[in-house]
Parts: structure tokens; sequence; C-alpha cells
């Protein structure tokens, strides 16, 4: 299966042999068609904007998602889920709506190394310890007279840092803060769908892991 979310909404590509149950939208598909076709279908979905996520449900998923990335230019981004000595998560404050630290990833730098420069960067805050890569994500966005679609590759991290947490102003963050579980749920309710079902998915339901 692959997921995207466009205009914060949510796309999937299921092979053939899936069971769906509960969908307003089904469209099946023999693996062929064109990137044009697979334009038209995510058009009519960006249009009907009453429903709330689309499943493309494929006999050949690999060629039909490939097909779907050919439309699009590949941007490759990086972010941290950044948990400290105290099991709480970092997050900062940008263009109106809660996010987690993550930027693009430069030429020739792996994406590890970019997840952690950009928590730097974003928060100031450093002693970071990398333990693994625990999941990607893809977004579309409209850039100028392009489609961008975006590839978050996503890195569990643990610091000691105790200093406070500075935002980088220059890149429209306006705060960053260390939240506890119960603050995560509340900013929850403004964020990006993608974050949302990202923080639920590797915190929330990660008891182990973020106990604050």
């Amino acid at each position: 299966m692959y997921k995207v979310y466009v205009n914060d909404r949510l796309v999937k590509f299921l092979p053939a042999k899936d069971s769906i149950s509960g969908a307003e939208m089904v469209f099946r598909l023999k693996g062929d068609e064109s990137v044009d076709d697979l334009k038209q279908l995510i058009g009519s979905f960006e249009a009907n904007t009453l429903l709330p996520e689309l499943f493309l449900q494929s006999a050949d998923i690999d060629r039909t998602w490939k097909t779907f990335t050919d439309g699009y230019q590949i941007m490759e981004a990086a972010g941290g889920i950044v948990v400290n000595n105290e099991h709480s998560l970092l997050m900062i404050f940008r263009n109106g709506k809660w996010d987690l630290p993550k930027g693009k990833i430069e030429e020739g730098e792996e994406p590890d190394t970019a997840a952690i420069r950009e928590v730097f960067e974003e928060c100031g805050v450093g002693m970071l310890n990398l333990s693994k890569q625990v999941s990607t994500t893809f977004h579309t966005y409209p850039y100028k007279d392009i489609k961008v679609l975006k590839k978050t590759y996503w890195f569990l991290m643990e610091s000691t840092d105790t200093n406070r947490p500075v935002p980088q102003l220059e890149e429209g963050i306006t705060d960053v803060r260390w939240m506890t579980k119960g603050m995560v749920r509340e900013a929850m309710m403004n964020t990006y769908a993608s974050i949302a079902d990202l923080l639920k998915e590797q915190v929330l339901d990660a008891p182990n892991r973020f106990l604050g």
C-alpha cells in the first residue's frame, strides 16, 4: 500500500486483492493507466472537497504508483521525531500550524544527516542520538507552475540537550516546545493530516517511547 496526502486529504493506493469497506469513493485500475489518466482522477478528487479520502485499487500497484509519481517533481526531505529525557516531544509552530522539524535534503546529503541538521537549525536543539528511520510520508503541493510530491523520511531521535529551544524565525517558525502527551493531543487539532497520522502511529500509540 502507498499513501499520499493531497490538499491535506488522504489518497490510498491498494493492491487488487485487498478488501475495502466503508469507502465513499473507490476506483479500480488495471495498472496500465497513463500519467494523464491519474492526473484526471486526482484532479476530480481535489475538486470534490466533500470527500475525505480516495482509494485507488490497482491490479499492478507498483506500476500505478510509479505512474502517479511521474506526474510530479519529487522533493526529498527529512525530519525528526525527537524525545527528551522527560519523554516530551519536540514540536514547532510554523505558518499557523503545529508541525515537526523537517527540511529539504541537500545535494549529496544522507537523509539521517539532513534530519539531524534540520532539527538543530529549526529548533536549536543538539545532543541528538538518532535511533532509526520509523516512517516515510508523501504529500503534494503546488510551487509556482509545478506540482511537487514531497517525500519525507522520519527518524526517531533522543536529545539530552537541556537548553531552551530556539525557533528559526527566518523559516517562519515562531514557537518551539517540548510537549507532553496531553499537549500533543491538543496540537493535533491544528496540524496537517499527515503529521497527525504520524504522531498517532509513532508517538501516542507507542507508550514505551513517549510516557510524558
